[in-house]
């Protein structure tokens, strides 16, 4: 009988397949697991760039196309002043992109792996164009420009500069000097002579003065051609930081302080140019704005146009009135031509004493007529040679003591590419002599106005938009992630990073 041996089969390849099934399987899980948390860092990070970027996109339109300059309007068109709607763009911007709602069956075909949304947006930096009085305005405006400014013109106007000042042109008041020598001439009158006749004074430059009296402004350009544009001026940005009532980023940027001397000036005289070009000036007039002469406006600081181009016109005239004076009294022939015929007018009104007194009314005079010729060329877009010699030299005595004063024909004009300065050098020269804050300033106040005088701008505000940001987003997934992340965009370079390569 044969028999039969029972065999009792082994465990051991599948205790060992299910530990090593369970360990694979965790493993594969935590690799999952850390795609998963890797993907949903990356994705944040990518979305969060892609959100700023769209921000940044969101660049006021107007401003950029009438100004060069862009920067993010926080207010949107509104009377907002936070940050609070800049915040929720970037939320929407960033869950648009965090979803799959753009992918064609994305409920049949896929299974969001990363299920992220953006939670929470705070602006935790921000930089105003308005912020350090300005100096962010300056900085833009200047990042905007300085590649198409040649730096021979920065040499050219230090040259002018050390010239009005070294001499004083400004300084000098050769309208009250003539006042005086008048006066001490006019004493003489009604006064009797050794052989008892009454002398009478009749001032050879009377006609000139009573064109003086007039007005400067009258003299040289037509009264029709004058703009009288008036604008308020009680909510615009100069009068709200007197009021302290805008808005302060928090991105402290450096100020021309942190800057060479040198490199300051450049940087000074590059910002003018930037106002120079955008603004508008008497003979380049921006008709459609409140004020015409935006540039004499923010030197003069006047409410209405023709105050300022007054302010100007006048500014100018001191300085021809004084270099042409120092022309005469240093030309010996034209000198010795005001003598004689002081010396001639003296006796013939026999008071032979005044004839120095006349011969010196009679050269102011003189200078005051050349002058008058002067800046109506200048308003005409004509150059004036700063200091003038016998070649550049307009009127004769007789000419200037008729008191009518033409400007030059068609003929004798000597072109606005001629040697010398025109109308525009002597703004620049006017900037570099006023207080860079006030001109700062003024410069906001007209692009305020000019924005707000387009449709849906009426409530603009420079303290509103945004040249830097710094945007820190809280995100979370439903698998149980959450991220917090920072990033800061500029539409030029950092001005935190500026500031320190400045000091």
């Amino acid at each position: 009988m044969t028999s039969v041996k029972k065999v009792t089969p082994g465990g051991y390849m599948t205790v060992y397949l299910a530990l090593t099934v369970t360990v694979i399987m965790a493993l594969c899980l935590a690799l999952i697991e850390g795609c998963r948390y890797r993907g949903i860092s990356l994705e944040t990070e990518c979305v969060m760039d892609i959100g700023m970027d769209s921000i940044l996109a969101e660049y006021h339109r107007e401003l950029q196309k009438q100004y060069n300059l862009f920067a993010i309007d926080c207010s949107y068109g509104t009377e907002s002043a936070s940050t609070k709607l800049t915040e929720s763009h970037l939320l929407e911007y960033m869950n648009r992109n965090f979803s799959l709602e753009d992918v064609f069956l994305e409920k049949l075909l896929y299974r969001d792996f990363f299920a992220v949304q953006a939670e929470e947006a705070q602006a935790v930096k921000a930089a105003f164009l308005t912020d350090g009085e300005g100096e962010v305005f300056r900085r833009v405006a200047v990042d905007a420009i300085e590649d198409t400014v040649g730096i021979g013109l920065l040499q050219q106007l230090t040259d002018w500069l050390q010239v009005i000042e070294s001499r004083g042109l400004e300084q000098q008041d050769i309208a009250g000097q003539k006042q005086q020598i008048d006066a001490q001439i006019q004493e003489y009158d009604g006064k009797e002579t050794t052989e008892g006749k009454t002398v009478h004074i009749e001032n050879p430059t009377a006609a000139l003065e009573e064109k003086r009296n007039k007005g400067l402004l009258k003299l040289v350009t037509e009264e029709d051609n004058i703009s009288s544009r008036r604008i308020e001026t009680e909510s615009l940005l100069e009068t709200r930081m007197e009021r302290g009532e805008i808005n302060r980023g928090n991105m402290v940027p450096g100020t021309a302080e942190n800057y060479e001397e040198w490199e300051a000036l450049k940087q000074k005289v590059f910002f003018h140019e930037y106002l120079l070009r955008y603004l508008g000036r008497y003979g380049q007039e921006k008709q459609d704005s409140p004020l015409w002469y935006q540039t004499e406006y923010v030197i003069v600081g006047k409410d209405n146009d023709t105050d300022n181009l007054k302010g100007i016109v006048n500014r100018i005239f001191v300085i021809r009135e004084a270099a042409n004076t120092m022309y005469l009294t240093g030309s010996e022939e034209k000198r010795a031509i005001a003598e004689l015929l002081g010396e001639a007018l003296a006796a013939a009104m026999m008071v032979p004493e005044i004839g120095e007194l006349l011969a010196a009314t009679l050269i102011l005079g003189w200078a005051f007529a050349e002058s008058v010729y002067d800046v109506k060329e200048l308003l005409a877009g004509e150059k004036i040679p700063l200091l003038k010699t016998d070649a550049t030299w307009h009127y004769g005595l007789s000419s200037a003591l008729q008191g009518e004063l033409p400007g030059t024909s068609e003929e004798d004009a000597s072109g606005s590419d001629s040697p010398g300065m025109g109308y525009e050098d002597y703004l620049r020269i006017f900037l570099l002599l006023c207080e860079e804050k006030s001109v700062t300033c003024r410069a906001m106040d007209v692009v305020e106005m000019d924005i707000r005088n387009t449709p849906g701008n009426r409530a603009f505000r420079l303290d509103t938009c945004i040249v830097e940001i710094a945007m820190n987003v809280k995100v979370k997934s439903k698998y149980g992630y959450s991220f917090e992340i920072e990033r800061q965009k500029s539409y030029i370079g950092s001005l935190e990073a500026i500031e320190n390569t400045g000091n």
